[in-house]
């Protein structure tokens, strides 16, 4: 698989590898961690060669989808399915064509969005879908730790100027995208696709924008971080939480504080803003971190149970991580027995 490192060349020099990849492969499927610039540079390299432009609207780390306009315009020309529909004619069940181009936006919705089955089987059933006129070509888009980790906490700065640009080449070029927003933007209008507007009031946008306050967590041990989190409980009565990196028998924290306000999921946004995922899915885990180890998030909750929540056991096994929940006054859960007395002994001894 080829490897665009967006860390390593210049973004003049990462749009020629692209550019000149599309010359030669009608479908190009761009996978690799959040941050490493998959949508910024397909978007970059729409011309009057490109057809569309799709990706996954799911959490973590979206596969995008670019088609040559030669590859969709054959595509198009080939019925894969008589679809019957459910109306009644008068020679019995009415039916309509389905072309490739309509069944590839189907997989990738139904696959990816859907059912959650990964990126892997996504690459395998648009390759399956479209071997008879086209050939796929996957594309790994990769870049250095810390700056996947800088663009995922600065991606909604320049959020705006991005669909401003996907938008204007759609009409310049009559691109298809199913692109409805990007973190920080959205498109205003999703009929006439002409306009940028920002996230509404209580809409996620997944950016350190959705929280009431990041404090920084730099020298602060484990300890430091857990007294901080519960004095944030109990006198500002809101929900707050940071992550820890479990490795090589260490706990390291690797987060700032974040603290909850109306319109944040702090588990999700945590783990996309300071880990990266990628969708993969084994068995009950459905995303893949990007770095080794495990990963554990500590928040505490304001029920008064102390008790973890049918989302934290969710997300503990969606994302195979530990949760760990901490009351105000000191009560501990988690999804881990033996952290749950571990985190016991650090607050109460």
């Amino acid at each position: 698989m080829p490897v665009i490192n967006t860390s390593r060349l210049t973004r003049r020099e990462a749009l020629a590898a692209l550019s000149s990849e599309l010359d030669q492969h009608p479908v190009l499927i761009l996978v690799g961690p959040q941050g490493s610039g998959k949508t910024t540079l397909a978007i970059e390299a729409i011309d009057s060669r490109v057809g569309a432009l799709f990706e996954g609207r799911v959490r973590s780390s979206q596969p995008v989808i670019l088609l040559r306009r030669d590859a969709m315009d054959a595509m198009q020309e080939v019925v894969v399915e008589h679809r019957k529909l459910p109306i009644e004619g008068k020679n019995g069940p009415l039916r309509v064509d389905v072309s490739m181009y309509d069944a590839l936006k189907a997989v990738i919705e139904g696959v990816f969005d859907v059912m959650e089955l990964g990126e892997d089987v996504l690459v395998s059933r648009i390759r399956e879908l479209t071997s008879s006129v086209t050939q796929v070509r996957v594309i790994e888009v990769v870049a250095d730790f810390d700056d996947l980790k800088h663009r995922r906490m600065n991606r909604h700065k320049d959020a705006a100027a991005r669909l401003e640009m996907l938008l204007q080449k759609e009409h310049r070029f009559g691109v298809e995208s199913n692109i409805w927003g990007i973190q920080g933007a959205r498109v205003g209008d999703i009929i006439s696709r002409d306009s940028v507007s920002p996230y509404l009031s209580g809409q996620i946008s997944r950016t350190p924008e959705d929280f009431y306050e990041v404090i920084p967590t730099k020298g602060l041990s484990l300890e430091e971080c857990l007294t901080k989190m519960l004095c944030i409980s109990k006198n500002e009565k809101r929900e707050s939480g940071f992550l820890v990196l479990h490795r090589e028998g260490r706990a390291q924290v690797i987060s700032d504080i974040l603290v909850g306000s109306s319109n944040s999921i702090i588990g999700v946004t945590m783990l996309e803003l300071y880990v990266g995922y990628r969708q993969r899915r084994r068995n009950q885990q459905v995303y893949m971190p990007d770095i080794d180890g495990t990963v554990e998030l500590i928040h505490s909750h304001l029920r008064g149970d102390s008790k973890l929540s049918s989302a934290d056991i969710g997300g503990a096994e969606r994302f195979g991580i530990i949760v760990s929940v901490v009351e105000p006054d000191g009560g501990v859960d988690s999804t881990n027995e033996a952290r749950k007395e571990e985190l016991r002994q650090i607050l109460w001894w």
